[in-house]
């Protein structure tokens, strides 16, 4: 964002190729100015031109030169500026201490101006600085500062700088979900300014975020509207970038072949762009899924590419390094000098030597005296870490477990496939809470009717799943082994089965699920609904108005009164979508009163999705979840399908 202002200020001012910004040839030029304003105006422009094109001790000696003539006019907005070109050039030189100070003295100016345009550039610098040397909550805390006074002005530019900014601290943090909401609010503002190459680089992003917790579906998805993007600009370097993170999400599914075949895309397009920073990765993660693919031969053959290129790279920073030497030699050598001086007065001070070897010996004592107490305490500490080792072993064992769980519960779900074969039109929006979840979906099939299901558990997290295997057995039992085929008379058999199971441990147990039950004739339009607390929602595409059908208002499981369930017979229509879900997603907890978005909220957003084709309504209303909650955290399990009515079902 920084770079990017500054090549425009310099397009305006400066006209004539690189070639005039030389040394000699700017001074000459700049000193021929009349007005002193001038001349401290183009030392600024002629410093930031010079780190921007690398050449790091020109850019110092303008910033030098324009900043005698600022302090000398008392033109402090200028000044101010000259510390930031200051600051830039040392923070690339890896002078850290350096370019704080120079930040921080532009930022002392700016507190007494107004001007919060650069004062809010100088705190966004400060924080790169901090991030460069890994402390994150100072960095944070500029970003932070940066960001509202971006906000205050409408700085759309910047404000987006300072999202990505954050988001970047938050993942390193791996508070993952906090990064996403931030990479979610630079997509809109992109989306809004019609910024492609934005938009690009942020779906890219957010797809790496979703990559890092594991969530490989949505990865996949947001790199396809990164790919989409960067080929409509034709971003050759880009969509490399892309299609390696492509290579990398299919790697770590355990899909070789899929991952070498985008791999290999990527490699085609770096190498057309000399992109040897793309290249270098490509064949790092080329050398790992051959290692994985059992082809040690190729996994050889790309690891001498990969160093062969972290070679060449190393290489071309030789210059930079000679450049950075040079500086710091001149930088450092009238420090030098005085280093000798003092070398010598302390020759003449031997008694303040004497004086100091004395307070060694004093401070030897102590050290001993220290020393025996740190080994008591080291002894205390060392019981603690075998204590804790035993706490993480437990908890590993724990995780694998939950994670064994997981890998249960997902095999009970229909597969993508399987629900495309029956439903070509439909999405469904799965997020559990935990690792595991109490929701989750049915379907069956007989030759004539569709069984689909969504239901709700009591409790999520590990509680919730194993309740949710022992409802998801009870209802294939209902229609496979007793033969029903109403949603009614299947969650009354349902409803026997899980009480059956429930009461046969000794404590009594409450739990159940809530449930909304669709079975479908293949040969007409018919539906049949039944539910248990869960409605089922049908938005008509004549009026493009929501129609609800209530649910008996019992669960399944124990109840103090329990009647059969009610059988509900619906005619559908072409392009009718009917709505199964939990309710998750209207109590969740958000908005600028953080309150539950209700069932008014969700159906809103139903709506407001419907002009959308089916296949991308997903997105859309995880999107409107995630802007919702924020940064609050999610209270429950969430699950809903939407299933769009063709003109024939058979």
């Amino acid at each position: 964002m920084r770079l990017v202002l500054i090549i425009s200020l310099l397009l305006l001012s400066f006209p004539n190729s690189a070639q005039d910004f030389s040394s000699d040839t700017t001074i000459a030029r700049i000193q021929k100015l009349s007005s002193q304003k001038d001349k401290a105006a183009a030392f600024n422009l002629a410093s930031a031109s010079a780190w921007i094109n690398g050449n790091l001790k020109e850019s110092l000696e303008y910033s030098e030169r324009g900043l005698k003539i600022a302090r000398a006019l008392k033109y402090k907005s200028i000044e101010s500026k000259l510390h930031n070109n200051r600051g830039i050039t040392y923070d690339y030189l890896s002078q850290y201490p350096s370019a704080l100070k120079h930040f921080f003295a532009g930022l002392s100016i700016q507190e007494k101006l107004d001007d919060p345009k650069t004062k809010a550039d100088i705190l966004g610098n400060i924080g790169l600085i901090y991030m460069n040397q890994e402390l994150e909550s100072k960095s944070l805390s500029y970003h932070k500062r940066a960001l509202k006074i971006r906000q205050e002005i409408n700085d759309q530019h910047g404000i987006s700088a300072s999202l990505n900014n954050i988001a970047i601290i938050y993942t390193r943090q791996e508070k993952h979900q906090k990064a996403i909401n931030n990479y979610m609010k630079c997509i809109e503002m992109d989306a809004k300014a019609n910024d492609s190459i934005g938009l690009g680089d942020n779906y890219n992003n957010i797809a790496l975020a979703y990559m890092d917790l594991k969530e490989f579906d949505i990865a996949l998805d947001y790199l396809d509207k990164a790919l989409a993007i960067r080929k409509s600009v034709n971003n050759i370097g880009a969509m490399a970038i892309t299609y390696s993170n492509f290579g990398e999400v299919h790697y770590r599914l355990g899909d070789f072949d899929k991952a070498r075949e985008y791999f290999n895309i990527s490699i085609e397009l770096g190498s057309s762009v000399n992109d040897r920073e793309c290249l270098k990765f490509v064949y790092y993660w080329l050398t790992k899924n051959e290692e994985k693919a059992g082809d040690s031969i190729s996994a050889f053959r790309y690891y001498k590419l990969y160093i062969t290129y972290r070679d060449s790279i190393d290489n071309s920073s030789i210059a930079r390094k000679q450049t950075e030497l040079e500086l710091n030699y001149e930088f450092n050598k009238e420090k030098e000098v005085s280093r000798l001086r003092e070398k010598e007065k302390d020759r003449q001070h031997k008694i303040i030597i004497i004086a100091i070897s004395s307070g060694l010996i004093l401070i030897l004592l102590f050290s001993i005296l220290f020393f025996r107490k740190w080994k008591q305490t080291q002894a205390q500490q060392d019981i603690i870490e075998e204590k804790n080792k035993l706490v993480q072993q437990k908890n590993d064992e724990i995780m694998a477990s939950i994670s064994y769980a997981k890998r249960i519960q997902k095999a009970i779900l229909p597969s993508k496939s399987t629900l495309q074969e029956v439903f070509p039109n439909h999405f469904v929006l799965y997020l559990p809470k935990d690792i595991v979840s109490g929701d989750f979906y049915w379907l069956d099939e007989t030759d004539d009717l569709l069984f689909l299901a969504v239901a709700d558990c009591t409790g999520h997290g590990v509680p919730g799943a194993l309740m949710s295997v022992v409802c998801h057995n009870a209802l294939n039992r209902s229609v496979r082994e007793y033969g029903h085929t109403s949603p009614a008379e299947i969650l009354n058999k349902t409803r026997d089965i899980v009480i059956t199971e429930l009461t046969q441990q000794e404590d009594a147990v409450a739990d159940g699920m809530d449930i909304s039950l669709c079975v479908f004739d293949k040969k007409s339009n018919k539906l049949h609904w039944s539910g248990a607390n869960n409605p089922l929602w049908i938005l008509r595409n004549a009026t493009k108005s929501i129609e609800v059908w209530k649910a008996n208002k019992q669960p399944i499981g124990n109840h103090r009164n329990p009647l059969p369930f009610t059988n509900h017979t619906i005619e559908l229509s072409e392009n009718d979508c009917v709505f199964l879900f939990s309710d998750g997603y209207q109590d969740q907890f958000g908005g600028p009163k953080e309150k539950k978005m209700m069932r008014k909220g969700f159906k809103d957003a139903l709506l407001e999705s419907n002009v959308l084709p089916i296949s991308e309504q997903s997105s859309f209303m995880l999107t409107k979840f995630r802007n919702w909650q924020a940064d609050l955290e999610q209270v429950d399990d969430l699950c809903v399908i939407g299933i769009q009515i063709g003109s024939s079902r058979h």
